[in-house]
């Protein structure tokens, strides 16, 4: 896997779309524990990239890739059904959500629009991940930290953090609270006609 993450380490760097792109395919095709195993390689060199570019597009990149490694409802559920082929447990998953979680929160405030809705659709894959897991305490604290962290801006960052907000929001309501705002946004205007 070290030798993988290299390679994906590169593509990154590179800042080249069609690299990163490929990248994010192959994460995409990992199956559950390899992406369990390549978080665990990769995660404190990622958030490095991260840090230490100037440019905007690699740090687009790296909020994209962490968003791919973000366990997600399937390895929820692997792990829930005692998966044998799959060496992580659900302190595993909690575990890395946590850190994606607050590597894609920090990247909300990024002063690149383009890394801000990359970083918001993360979140929302965070989000899913923690519902899955029945923590609704966490998405709270997401809800009330992203709240907090408006406070600090008047520009556009203060809006994308709002929206996150909302998104986390979303999934403190019931299923069928979910169905009904679902279905308000989509078919709300024609509706109302």
């Amino acid at each position: 896997m070290e030798q993988r993450w290299d390679e994906f380490a590169a593509d990154i760097r590179s800042g080249d779309s069609e690299q990163v792109t490929e990248t994010i395919d192959e994460i995409e095709e990992l199956d559950l524990d390899e992406r369990v195993q390549l978080f665990e390689t990769c995660f404190d060199e990622l958030t490095a990239i991260y840090a230490q570019s100037d440019d905007g597009y690699v740090r687009q990149s790296t909020v994209r890739v962490a968003e791919r490694l973000t366990p997600g409802i399937a390895l929820v559920f692997a792990v829930a059904e005692s998966d044998r082929s799959i060496e992580a447990d659900v302190d595993t998953v909690r575990q890395q959500t946590d850190e994606i979680g607050g590597f894609l929160l920090e990247a909300l405030t990024d002063e690149d629009g383009r890394v801000r809705q990359s970083a918001k659709r993360g979140l929302k894959d965070v989000f899913r991940t923690y519902d899955s897991l029945e923590d609704e305490e966490t998405i709270e604290a997401f809800a009330a930290e992203l709240d907090e962290m408006a406070t600090e801006y008047s520009d556009k960052r203060r809006k994308h953090l709002l929206e996150a907000k909302e998104d986390a929001e979303f999934f403190l309501q019931s299923g069928f609270g979910r169905l009904l705002e679902g279905f308000q946004k989509e078919f709300g205007d024609s509706l109302e006609k």
